[in-house]
């Protein structure tokens, strides 16, 4: 019970971590409610964390840098757990390469909220500041499936969302079962 609570407690700290810095990036105003929510549920993590790493462009490193130290202080804590006495260069390579792959899971999550909420947003209100950053996120993701919109129905969203959805169901989890069986060798 308590590696599937610490795990989906880095999940979701993951998850608006990383929020914060793709609306960052796409510019949303600080003041609109989910900037809000993530900066505040966040700040904590970031900003110790801002002093020591600089931005990459427009991009805020400190977000990623906070999410990476999350899940790899999450799996070295649950290697502590399983293994009382103490853990290899092995276990500590397979807590890096399990962050990386939990850092894109992440990310898939985060895309995938976000196409969610876009489509949301695409009938209720089409014309909000968070529709037109999400616009600024989705737009390069999209971009080599425009072909697919037919009159003014634009499906390119839902190649993203097969896209994620495979990732997330089929690849990372046989990712994840690699990764295991080479730990048990």
């Amino acid at each position: 019970m308590l590696p599937k609570l610490l795990m989906l407690l880095a999940d979701s700290m993951a998850i608006v971590c990383l929020s914060r810095c793709l609306l960052q990036w796409a510019k949303l105003d600080f003041r609109h409610p989910l900037a809000q929510f993530c900066m505040q549920t966040t700040d904590w993590l970031v900003k110790p964390l801002r002093k020591a790493t600089p931005p990459l462009g427009q991009w805020d490193s400190a977000c990623i840098l906070a999410c990476i130290l999350l899940y790899y202080l999450v799996f070295t804590v649950l290697s502590l757990l399983a293994l009382p006495e103490g853990f290899g260069i092995k276990v500590i390579a397979a807590n890096l390469f399990l962050t990386v792959l939990n850092l894109f899971k992440a990310v898939a999550y985060v895309l995938f909220i976000g196409l969610l909420l876009r489509m949301i947003l695409s009938f209720n209100n089409p014309y909000s500041s968070l529709q037109v950053s999400l616009h600024k996120i989705f737009e390069p993701l999209s971009k080599p499936f425009v072909f697919l919109q037919f009159r003014r129905y634009n499906f390119s969203g839902s190649v993203l969302v097969l896209i994620l959805w495979i990732w997330l169901s089929v690849i990372l989890p046989q990712l994840i079962a690699k990764l295991n069986l080479w730990l048990l060798n």
